[in-house]
């Protein structure tokens, strides 16, 4: 789906030995990028994610993005994007 592309959570929240992250993800496609982000919890290996912008033909992207067994060799993406 994406040749390049970049991940980065922060840690905004810690509770006894549960962490709060703010992820941004950025996923490089033929067209242009989208850009994600959301709040996560490790404790789930699903994350919803709202599209919140791009560059290309995605420069005004909206939308949900869901990633399913997070950090497995069967990670993947679901996108809904409106533009």
């Amino acid at each position: 789906m994406s040749d390049v592309g970049g991940r980065s959570c922060q840690v905004i929240h810690v509770e006894s030995e549960e962490l709060t992250t703010q992820c941004l993800i950025t996923i490089e496609l033929e067209r242009g990028s989208l850009t994600m982000q959301s709040l996560w919890s490790g404790r789930t290996s699903s994350l919803d994610m709202a599209v919140t912008g791009g560059t290309g033909v995605y420069g005004n992207a909206r939308g949900t993005a869901r990633y399913w067994d997070i950090a497995t060799p069967d990670e993947r993406l679901r996108a809904e994007i409106l533009r």
